[in-house]
């Protein structure tokens, strides 16, 4: 029995009576989504029910027209001739079935379901009258009521009591693409052979799919094939074992004697989330075996999809052979093999394989990819997550470059797996040779560690330290040999956390060295939130001799727990901090420890007017060793309110009453523990009037800017320590602001004030231009600017700043202080950028002079420093820089040179360094890093000198 349904594409009209099938496409008709096939098929019978059972819903065919009903038709005088493909060869006959009676043909509603009733024996069959192919006789077969034509799909009914009720419908699978990688060229080529290899010619003996054929039975009760459901059923929940097969096909043929379905033209068969595309398959249902030739694709519910010429498959779709194999994985890469054995449905073997990430050249898809590695034997195991290699030549533009016994990566599906990574080897004129072999440790989907082990084989040159305390280079423990690190990560639903630490000895002091480097953040709330810094190493070289840099520019580490809390218009910080200092003079001793430090600000809601309150409150206490500790405690109270003039003008008003409150020790050595504290009122507006001139080429702004502050003077006594308060460098930034002073400590008192000139033009096609002029003046001198500071009496220096963006591949930015005497250039900061990614020139200019603060004197620095870069190809790309100290006593400190290339399956970064800078035992000289990337294999970085 075979029960055949019309596809929405493509329409088949099926005849199911004792004359020859032939199941032809034909052009689609609405169908319904519960309909079925014919109705002898339906029931297991060759007659039809009788209309008042029950049945799945039908489909209402628009072209169906009542009809007279007609008397029985007479005998034929001799059968119509069979075709081959015809009901005949269906039904095993050399005579088709005589037509029923035809009924009255009406229009049979959809999802109209009538009464159940018992199958009826089939009624006598007269002598058949000549039929043509796809009339209404063949349709119905019987004396029920004709069925609907039936989408082009068919149903393998097994000879089981029941059915699964539901099937999953097959998802569009797509075609095999234009072959890629190694596949588009012969097996003969990629293995200097000059036959494709047959599967019978791999490693192990190739294991066929099909099971031998089960003991005699009777021809009334054969094997149970697996059962295939309508294709327009819903899916169900179940075992996936159970799952019918699924097949749609534009001609389809049982053979009912040898069990054997035979499908043509646009195969699709679906079966537990897996979907086979073939031009031509043949079931056989008894040893569940499916054969499938022409382009043959195979498409995993992984998104992996397999290309082959033919396949040997079990119904489930889950163990197979085939020949001539191409698998694109879900990440894009691509693998393929002369022949391969698939077993449970989560394991493929791929023998003479060739795998790549890189795409097929789109201008020359024969060419071959920029690499590949070949095996004799790629094994895909889908239930690991892991691609293996045996025997594997890894292949650069066509060149073996390295070989393996064994090698192994996660396969696409995999985000995060343990095991271990590509080893960095270096040599260093510091340290000598070295390798790196890190372990990856993948705990919990939420955290991870990488072991990075570095051994270490030091030659005679690397790292002679000329000092007293080196010992001899005999290196007695395991230790000295070795640089024990790791990284651990978390991230939670609450926060994160990130650690970083190494552990050494010495080769030559055998002192104990290493590093620690973490932070962490943690939401307590929507209002609360925790975290901690922590850096500490063993001395000031440390980093960077051994290569662990830690995110800091400054020459200090900081450790710092805290918590914080954000309001509407609040925040609270609680904080601890300790330094440790990496400088040669650095003592730690003198380092502070403060323990704690509290603040405290609130904004009130501005009134009618615009008038609100600030509230600023902060605590610290800080502890030495060696030198002044301190408590202090401080807060402002302030009222601010802006006016806005009936010409345009603009002030900010400001009142703010400060009250500061210190206890000290040591603070010099003749005194022992002092108390001091200052209240400090103040009065400042800020005064600005912008003029705009709006023009259709270039509109501009000018805006004169005046600040006044007025507040007591001496409010800055010795007996207050100064930790906060030491920078006091004037710039474009501070220099209109009513207290010019970082921090707390010091306070600028007296009448005081600064006026500048800020104006800005927007030309229509030449980007932005700006400039900004501003002096600062007070009535009264303050010690506590020194003379070389830039305002050492009444008038401080001038300071500018110029931007100049004119398109987006020119930018200029000079930030300058000028003396207000002679106009020397006191400071200067130039940044210029000039051209587009092609070439682009980058050059920077640091200029400071000496200052001083309070006993502590900054000493002036120039340097200079350049980079080139360009992006050459889409693929290529360079940069060279070099920095130099333009000082009296300076000279070059070094420069580097970097050249790379990325795709989308390799990347190759080499960078060459010189270093002049000889600092303790970090030794100047050269390095060069390589570092290859093969996307999907991993990195092999490997550093020189």
């Amino acid at each position: 029995m075979i029960r055949e349904a019309l596809p929405m594409r493509r329409l088949a009209l099926i005849a199911v009576l004792t004359t020859p099938l032939t199941v032809a496409a034909a052009p689609a008709l609405a169908v319904g989504a519960g309909e079925i096939g014919g109705w002898g098929d339906a029931w297991g019978e060759d007659q039809a029910p009788n209309p008042a059972q029950p049945s799945r819903p039908r489909a209402t065919i628009p072209a169906a027209q009542p009809a007279a009903p007609v008397a029985a038709p007479q005998p034929a005088p001799a059968p119509a001739p069979v075709q081959p493909g015809g009901w005949g060869q269906a039904w095993g006959e050399e005579s088709a079935p005589e037509p029923a009676p035809a009924r009255t043909r009406a229009a049979i509603p959809a999802a109209r379901p009538v009464a159940p009733i018992a199958p009826m024996a089939p009624a006598p069959i007269a002598a058949p009258a000549p039929v043509q192919p796809g009339g209404w006789g063949q349709a119905w077969g019987d004396d029920g009521v004709p069925e609907p034509p039936q989408p082009r799909r068919a149903t393998i009914p097994a000879t089981a009591p029941t059915f699964p009720t539901a099937s999953t419908p097959v998802a569009a699978a797509p075609r095999a693409p234009a072959a890629s990688a190694s596949d588009i060229r012969g097996w003969g080529d990629a293995w200097n052979d000059d036959a494709p290899a047959e599967p019978g010619q791999t490693n192990r003996p190739v294991r066929p799919v099909s099971v031998q054929p089960a003991a005699a039975e009777p021809e009334a009760a054969p094997k149970a094939p697996r059962p295939m459901a309508p294709a327009t059923q819903d899916s169900v929940d179940g075992d996936e074992a159970e799952e019918p097969v699924r097949l749609t096909a534009d001609q389809i043929i049982h053979d009912r004697e040898l069990g054997i379905v035979t499908a043509k033209g646009r195969v699709e068969v679906g079966q537990t989330g897996r979907t086979l595309i073939a031009d031509t398959l043949s079931y056989n249902l008894k040893h569940d075996v499916m054969t499938a030739s022409g382009n043959v694709t195979l498409v995993e519910p992984t998104g992996d999809t397999m290309f082959a010429e033919y396949f040997e498959l079990t119904g489930d779709l889950k163990d197979g052979v085939g020949k001539e194999l191409r698998v694109l994985l879900s990440d894009r890469s691509r693998m393929a093999a002369a022949s391969g054995i698939r077993s449970g449905g989560n394991r493929t073997d791929f023998d003479k394989a060739v795998y790549t990430a890189c795409e097929p050249c789109r201008n020359q898809p024969d060419r071959r990819p920029l690499w590949e590695a070949k095996a004799v034997r790629i094994t895909h195991d889908q239930e690991a997550q892991v691609i293996e290699y045996r025997d594997a030549w890894l292949e650069l533009a066509g060149i073996p470059v390295a070989y393996t016994p064994y090698l192994s990566h996660p396969d696409p599906t995999v985000k995060r797996k343990s095991g271990l990574l590509a080893p960095t080897m270096g040599l260093s004129s510091s340290l000598g040779a070295n390798i790196t072999v890190p372990y990856f440790w993948a705990i919990a989907d939420n955290q991870d560690i990488t072991f990075s082990p570095r051994f270490l084989f030091p030659s005679s040159t690397a790292t002679k330290v000329s000092t007293p305390e080196t010992l001899d280079d005999a290196q007695d423990s395991v230790l000295q040999r070795v640089v024990l690190a790791g990284n651990h990560r978390w991230i939670g639903r609450s926060g994160e956390a990130t650690t970083n630490a190494s552990l050494t000895q010495d080769r030559h002091t055998a002192a104990t060295r290493g590093h620690i480097d973490s932070e962490g953040r943690f939401d307590l709330d929507r209002t609360w939130r925790a975290g901690y810094q922590l850096q500490r190493t063993s001395d000031g070289t440390y980093n960077s001799l051994y290569g662990y840099p830690i995110n800091s520019n400054r020459p200090w580490l900081t450790t710092r727990p805290y918590l914080e809390g954000f309001g509407r218009r609040n925040y609270a910080l609680v904080e601890a901090m300790a330094f440790q200092g990496l400088r040669p003079t650095d003592d730690d001793d003198t380092s502070p420890l403060v323990l704690p430090h509290a603040m405290f600000s609130h904004q009130s809601h501005p009134n009618s007017r615009g008038a609100f309150w600030t509230v600023d409150s902060d605590m610290l206490a800080y502890n030495r060793l060696d030198g002044v500790s301190a408590r202090r405690l401080s807060s402002n109270v302030a009222w601010n309110r802006p006016f806005r003039g009936k010409q345009g003008d603009l002030t900010d008003v400001s009142v703010s009453l400060r009250g500061d409150g210190y206890h000290s020790d040591h603070l010099n050595e003749n005194q022992g523990s002092a108390t001091a504290g200052r209240v400090v009122p103040q009065v400042a507006a800020n005064w600005r009037y912008p003029f705009v001139r709006d023009s259709a080429t270039m509109p501009q702004i000018i805006e004169p800017m005046v600040m006044v502050a007025a507040s007591p003077n001496g409010n800055n006594p010795r007996s207050i320590p100064n930790e906060d308060s030491l920078d006091s460098e004037l710039d474009d930034v501070n220099i209109l602001r009513a207290n010019r002073k970082t921090g707390l400590d010091r306070v600028e008192g007296g009448l005081r004030g600064g006026y500048g000139l800020r104006w800005s033009a927007h030309p229509r096609r030449l980007g932005y231009v700006a400039a900004q002029v501003a002096q600062g003046w007070r009535a009264h001198a303050d010690s506590t600017y020194s003379e070389r500071s830039g305002f050492g009496d009444n008038l401080s220096d001038y300071v500018a700043r110029f931007d100049y963006a004119p398109t987006g591949n020119i930018s200029f930015l000079n930030r300058v202080r000028l003396d207000k005497e002679t106009a020397e250039v006191r400071r200067n900061e130039t940044r210029i950028s000039v051209g587009s990614p092609i070439l682009r020139a980058d050059v920077s200019y640091y200029r400071f002079d000496t200052t001083e603060s309070e006993n502590l004197t900054f000493p002036s620095k120039q340097v200079v420093t350049y980079t080139l870069s360009s992006q050459m190809t889409r693929h290529w790309a360079a940069q060279a820089s070099a920095a130099s100290d333009l000082s009296d006593n300076g000279g070059p400190l070094g420069w580097a040179t970097k050249l790379i290339y990325s795709d989308e399956c390799f990347a190759f970064v080499t960078n060459f360094r010189r270093s002049y800078i000889h600092d303790r035992d970090i030794l100047a000289g050269y390095e060069l890093t390589f570092n290859v990337v093969f996307r999907t294999l991993g990195d092999v970085p490997f550093n020189v000198f």
